[in-house]
């Protein structure tokens, strides 16, 4: 075996006995390699780390070329940009060096560390929880930090009165051009997004892309900070050369690699410190707010700013369903990243712990629009106006974004203030369609959902237009004070049930309730709660449409459509003269508390009692039970958490929509109260 001293990777040895002044070479003589009887020679194995790998090296690291330079392996997953080459030192120089019997590091020491070049110096400050270092198909690192992008001003989007007088296109305008300056200049989203979208925090222009192709976000687990990769694309997202899959996440490690399809190609890498804490060390639990079909809302404040948040806890189960509530949660967490709007709610954080599923979200104090609805009977056009632009707003802009949120209801709209900012919320059952724009999920609330989801499973297939006949739905009840579907209208002479009625698309505007409302109002619910999806209005046409931006069409306007549809109007839905059960007559809903927070800029909460009693000191997760009517009525009592969406209801009404059962479907929102057959309608007067 060729004696160690000789190698040249090493500075020469001096004899035992010999005194030595170590000599530092010339870098350039140090980035040197041997003549081809280097390959020969055996270098010593060494167990310090490498700044370039943090791992041990081997005589693997080091490869000779005939130009005599350094070649960095090709797929190494942890070098960014390359060192530079050095010059090829003179011949002179490749011998003499001398090196001290201890002196026993590898020649990968002697490479500059890499990762230096797109590290953080203060990782930990600036709030960094990964890097994705690119391989091939673009130039410059992602840094990926902590980062909010909402709440955003509604400012950003129009002001809205409900009393002003704007032009056709003035809404969707100012929605267009908050998209335009957000791709721009803003903050896309909570998470980051890949694709072609010039919104995208890395954009790849290739026409094979996805607009947004992958979303990455980070979440806390056990203590631990971990980063996630969400595939929104139709055409795959690749981890470590496996698919994702469409609506489908994956846990990143560090050195994993991210391909799309085959024209970019990125490393992932945590930084040097990921260490994260529980949701207890961060949060205190003031309260509960209110409870749902899956999970408990709280209200909590975050220790270290005194700000409040709701807290939305998923409790972990074991048993059938578990699966649907899981595939939920993750849903409404990739759709919350990968949102920024002044009227979606904001996510904050996620801590996924052994007990439950923390989401820690934007406050809104005023609570749900349906209690809104309730405390006042019904909403004035102006009011309802003022919320629709905003509905109308949030919805175009989670389409644009192939998002159908499939579960919009007033229970899921939440008001910020008295002045009636709303937000909307729990995405649950929001899915990302992707471009091919359908889906055919049976899921939703049967007063609120579209005809063609109450399809039989092979014929059911649909768009976004799901998100328009809820609108509309929202929309009847906001300026009458009760649903236009219901159970309560079936009679013999009406022997239609709640999803017969849906899908035929009967209703009307019975007297003395709509006397009052203009016919641009109805006119749009007619064009909202078409059956006929061909024909049904679309989120861009609502934003312009007479009543939303408050004209008065001319009769010397000869534009066919809206025109034409006022003149077509059906009079006659508004001839009969009913009686008919209002959400106010059957809810019992009162203002709990209020609470006051310890932000100064943050204003104090209203809790709500909604037919349950006092709530807000309970934070145990054990079911309330539900109470009757105060009101003398015998209403239906609806529970916040059935066993079984059919639980309490008609089996054959389930029959009809979908099968006895299904897992999906919706009873009535969580504790809210909605006319059924005990309360029949009083009957059309002649």
């Amino acid at each position: 075996m060729p004696p160690r001293e000789k190698s040249s990777l090493k500075r020469g040895r001096n004899s035992t006995g010999e005194a030595h002044e170590p000599k530092k070479p010339r870098r350039s003589t140090r980035l040197s390699q041997v003549d081809d009887e280097q390959g020969d020679e055996e270098v010593k194995q060494s167990h310090l780390p490498s700044p370039v790998t943090r791992g041990a090296t081997s005589d693997g690291d080091v490869e000779t070329t005939k130009s005599g330079t350094v070649t960095p392996p090709k797929r190494n997953p942890e070098i960014g940009p390359q060192t530079p080459r050095s010059s090829p030192p003179p011949p002179a120089q490749l011998s003499g060096l001398s090196s001290p019997p201890d002196d026993t590091q590898p020649y990968s020491q002697f490479l500059a560390p890499a990762p230096i070049a797109y590290e953080v110096e203060d990782e930990e400050g600036e709030g960094v929880w990964g890097y994705v270092v690119p391989l091939n198909g673009v130039a410059e690192p992602l840094v990926l930090r902590k980062r909010a992008s909402c709440p955003v001003s509604a400012s950003k989007t129009g002001k809205k009165t409900g009393t002003s007088k704007v032009p056709a296109k003035h809404w969707k305008k100012k929605e267009e051009e908050y998209e335009h300056d957000k791709g721009a200049k803003g903050v896309p989203a909570e998470g980051y997004l890949i694709g072609r979208h010039p919104e995208c925090d890395r954009q790849l222009n290739v026409p094979t892309i996805s607009n947004r192709h992958c979303l990455l976000f980070s979440e806390n687990r056990n203590g631990d900070l971990v980063a996630m990769l969400e595939d929104l694309s139709g055409n795959g997202t690749y981890v470590n050369d496996a698919i994702v899959g469409r609506n489908k996440r994956r846990e990143l490690h560090d050195g994993d690699e991210i391909s799309i399809l085959d024209q970019a190609r990125f490393i992932f890498r945590y930084p040097r410190k990921r260490d994260g804490n529980g949701f207890m060390q961060q949060y205190k639990i003031n309260g509960q707010l209110g409870k749902g079909h899956f999970a408990t809302v709280y209200m909590a404040t975050e220790k270290a700013s005194g700000t409040s948040f709701a807290v939305k806890k998923f409790e972990k189960r074991s048993g059938p369903g578990e699966r649907s509530r899981v595939d939920g949660l993750q849903q409404e967490i990739a759709v919350l990243m990968s949102v920024g709007h002044p009227n979606m709610l904001c996510l904050k954080d996620t801590f996924d712990e052994k007990d439950a599923v923390y989401l820690v979200l934007e406050l809104a104090p005023e609570g749900e629009l349906f209690n809104w609805i309730v405390t006042k009977s019904k909403l004035s056009e102006v009011e309802t106006r003022k919320v629709f632009i905003q509905l109308f707003q949030g919805v175009k802009y989670l389409h644009e974004r192939n998002i159908v949120h499939r579960d919009i209801k007033p229970e899921n709209i939440l008001l910020m203030d008295k002045a009636l900012k709303v937000k909307i919320a729990d995405f649950g059952l929001a899915k990302i369609i992707g471009e091919e724009s359908f889906t055919t999920t049976l899921c939703g609330t049967p007063s609120y959902v579209a005809p063609e989801i109450l399809e039989q499973g092979n014929r059911r297939r649909y768009t976004r237009a799901v998100d328009v006949w809820s609108l509309g739905v929202v929309l009847y009840i906001c300026l009458c004070g009760f649903p236009p579907f219901s159970d309560e209208l079936y009679s013999q002479e009406n022997p239609y049930t709640l999803s017969q009625q849906i899908k035929m698309g009967r209703f009307d505007y019975p007297s003395p309730y709509w006397d009052s409302v203009g016919d641009p109002a109805l006119d749009l619910i007619d064009r909202m709660l078409t059956v006929d999806v061909e024909k049904r209005i679309t989120i861009d046409e609502c934003l312009e449409h007479p009543w939303t931006t408050n004209q008065h069409l001319s009769v010397t306007d000869s534009t066919d459509g809206l025109t034409g549809a006022l003149a077509g109007l059906d009079f006659s839905k508004r001839k009969p003269v009913r009686e008919r059960t209002l959400l106010s007559s059957i809810n019992d809903v009162k203002v709990e508390r209020t609470v006051a927070t310890q932000a100064p800029d943050q204003q104090p909460v209203t809790v709500w009692d909604k037919n349950r009693g006092p709530h807000f000191d309970h934070t145990e997760t054990t079911e309330p039970q539900a109470q009757e009517p105060q009101n003398g009525q015998k209403g239906k009592v609806e529970h916040s958490v059935e066993a079984t969406p059919s639980d309490g209801r008609d089996p054959g009404e389930f029959l009809e929509m979908g099968g006895k059962g299904d897992e999906v479907l919706f009873g009535e929102a969580d504790l809210s109260r909605y006319p059924d057959k005990t309360m029949a309608a009083g009957a059309p007067e002649e």
